[in-house]
C-alpha cells in the first residue's frame, strides 16, 4: 500500500459526505455503498500520483520551473512502455479543472449574532497548473500540499525528525507548540503498536509481518533516538534557566499555562516508546520461537456444510470429541447442596427480617401545587361544569389555567384525564373536532380531539355523530338541569 492509497483511505469517506445528497433531518439514516463509476483498476489513479510525484522531484530541481508534458511523458513511459500521449494530457486535464468544495467554519460575525458555522466554499482544488500556450505544467501550491501530505502518512520511521522539533520549540520559547508535536509522534507510535497487535493475530495480512523483520533494525534505532531527544527535552524543563523562561512566556499568554503540562505531554510519548519496544520485541521472539503460524478468517458455516458432505475420518472425529466434549456429564451440572449456604449467608448478609409490602399503609404521593389548585379553584370548577360541559378549549380560554400569578396548565390537563379530583360523577366526553390554540406567552396547544368535563349520562337510544371505538355502546352526553336535551355530537368515555 503505497502513501497516496494510505492518504485516499483517510479522505474517501470525507469525500462522500461532501458529495452525499442526503436530506438534512431525514428519518432515513441507513448508508448504503457508494457507487463509483470507472474502470476500477487502479489505471488512472496510478498516472496522476506517478506525475505528481515526478512534478514534486522536479519543482524542487528547477525551483518551481514549469515542465513540458514530452519529459512527463518519457518519465511514465518508464513504467507504462506503451502509454499514449492522449492518457497524459487528460490526467493532466483533470488535475488542472479546479472543483469546487463547499464547507462551514465559525466567523466573529456570526458567533456575535447567535448564528451557526458560516456556509464557505473554494476552488483551489487544481493540482496542476497549466500554461495555455505551451501546456507546459507545474504543481499548484495545493498539489504541493497534496504530495506533502501524501510523503508524511508514513509510520514510525520518519518520527525521530519530529522529535528534534521538541528542542527547536524549546530553544525558541515556542512551548505552546510542544503538546501538538508530541501528539504526532505518540499517534504514531499507537499506530505501529495496533499494527503489531494486528500482525500478531494475523500474520498473513498484506505481507506486513516481512516488512516488519526487515525494518525492525530500523524501528529499534527510531525509537532510541526519539527516546534519547525527549529525555534531553525533559532535563531541559528541570534546568533554571529555561523554567523562569517559561514563566515569562506563561505571564503574557491569556490561557493558563503549567509546566507539568510539558512535562506530562513528553512522558507519555517515553512510556509508549516502552509499550512498543516491549511488543515488537515480544513479537521477534515469537516469530524466532515459531510461535507465530498463518491463521486465516475460517469460514465455520463452509466448514460445517464440507463435514456433512463428506464426514471426517473416525479417527480425527474420536480426537476432537475427546478433546471438546466433558469428561463426565454429571460435572457439568452443578449440586445444590453446596449452593445452598452461600445463597442463606448472601440473604442473612443483605436483610436480617423478610420484606412486606403492604400499599394501604403508603403515603398517596401529593403535588403541593395540584393540591392548592384543587383547594382553591375546585368549587367554582364544580359550578362552572353543572351549568355546561367545560371543553379543553373553552377551560383554557377562560383562564382556568392561571393560579396564583403563575401557570397550571398541567394542574387543569390533570383534571380531565383524572376526573376524581374534582367530583367522583364527572366523566370526560370526546368531541370528534380538532383544536388549535395559541395561548398569551406564545405556546399553541393542539389537539386531534376536543374532550370536555360534564355530568354525562347515557342515553341508550341516541344516535351519536361523534368519535367512539368500533362495537362500543352509543352515548350521549346530558346535564342534570337538561336531561330532555341530549347532545349528540359529543360521545361519552368510560368513567375515570
Amino acid at each position: 500500500m503505497t502513501a497516496w492509497s494510505k492518504l485516499l483511505i483517510a479522505t474517501t469517506r470525507l469525500i462522500d459526505l461532501h458529495d452525499s445528497a442526503h436530506e438534512p433531518g431525514s428519518p432515513f439514516v441507513q448508508v448504503s455503498q457508494e457507487q463509483r463509476r470507472g474502470l476500477r483498476d487502479g489505471y488512472w489513479l496510478d498516472l496522476g500520483c506517478l506525475l505528481l510525484d515526478y512534478l514534486l522531484d522536479e519543482d524542487f530541481a528547477t525551483n518551481s520551473a514549469f515542465v513540458s508534458q514530452s519529459r512527463c511523458l518519457n518519465h511514465l513511459r518508464e513504467i507504462y512502455p506503451q502509454l499514449p500521449h492522449d492518457d497524459l494530457s487528460f490526467v493532466i486535464n483533470l488535475l488542472a479543472t479546479p472543483s469546487e468544495i463547499h464547507f462551514r467554519q465559525s466567523s466573529p460575525t456570526s458567533s456575535e449574532m447567535g448564528e451557526g458555522r458560516a456556509r464557505r466554499s473554494t476552488k483551489r482544488t487544481a493540482l496542476v497548473e497549466k500554461q495555455g500556450q505551451t501546456g507546459q505544467v507545474r504543481l499548484t501550491p495545493s498539489g504541493r500540499q497534496a504530495v506533502t501530505l501524501a510523503s508524511q502518512v508514513e509510520d514510525l520511521l520518519y518520527s525521530e525528525y519530529d522529535a528534534a522539533k521538541v528542542l527547536a520549540a524549546l530553544a525558541r520559547g515556542d512551548f505552546a507548540r510542544i503538546p501538538d508535536i508530541t501528539n504526532q509522534i505518540l499517534l504514531a507510535i499507537r499506530a505501529l503498536t495496533q499494527e503489531l497487535r494486528r500482525v500478531r493475530e494475523n500474520p498473513t495480512r498484506e505481507g506486513k509481518l516481512a516488512a516488519l523483520l526487515d525494518n525492525e533494525r530500523h524501528y529499534h534505532n527510531a525509537l532510541t533516538n526519539i527516546q534519547q531527544t525527549l529525555l534531553d527535552a525533559r532535563a531541559q524543563l528541570a534546568t533554571p534557566r529555561l523554567m523562569e523562561r517559561f514563566e515569562s512566556w506563561r505571564e503574557v499568554q491569556e490561557e493558563e499555562w503549567d509546566l507539568r503540562v510539558l512535562s506530562s505531554a513528553l512522558g507519555r510519548v517515553l512510556n509508549a516508546i516502552e509499550n512498543l519496544s516491549r511488543r515488537l520485541s515480544e513479537l521477534l521472539a515469537d516469530i524466532a520461537e515459531g510461535r507465530i503460524q498463518a491463521m486465516g478468517v475460517i469460514d465455520f458455516q463452509d466448514m460445517a456444510r464440507q463435514l456433512l458432505e463428506a464426514p471426517p475420518a473416525a479417527a480425527l472425529r474420536d480426537a476432537v470429541v475427546a478433546r471438546m466434549m466433558p469428561l463426565h456429564v454429571q460435572a457439568t451440572f452443578p449440586r445444590l447442596a453446596p449452593l445452598v449456604p452461600l445463597l442463606e449467608s448472601r440473604r442473612a448478609e443483605a436483610s436480617a427480617s423478610a420484606l412486606v409490602f403492604d400499599e394501604a399503609g403508603d403515603e398517596a404521593p401529593e403535588d403541593p401545587l395540584l393540591a392548592r389548585f384543587l383547594e382553591a379553584r375546585g368549587p367554582a370548577l364544580r359550578q362552572r361544569i353543572q351549568q355546561a360541559p367545560l371543553s379543553l378549549p373553552e377551560a383554557l380560554a377562560e383562564g382556568w389555567h392561571r393560579f396564583e400569578e403563575g401557570d397550571c396548565l398541567a394542574q387543569l390537563l390533570n383534571t380531565f384525564v383524572d376526573t376524581e379530583l374534582l367530583d367522583p360523577g364527572l366523566t370526560v366526553g370526546i368531541d370528534a373536532t380538532p383544536f388549535e390554540l395559541a395561548l398569551d406567552d406564545g405556546r399553541r396547544i393542539e389537539g386531534a380531539v376536543t374532550p370536555s368535563l360534564g355530568f354525562f349520562s347515557q342515553a341508550p337510544g341516541a344516535a351519536p355523530h361523534s368519535l367512539q371505538a368500533p362495537g362500543a355502546a352509543p352515548h350521549s352526553l346530558q346535564t342534570p338541569d337538561a336531561s330532555n336535551n341530549a347532545t349528540s355530537r359529543i360521545d361519552q368515555d368510560e368513567p375515570v
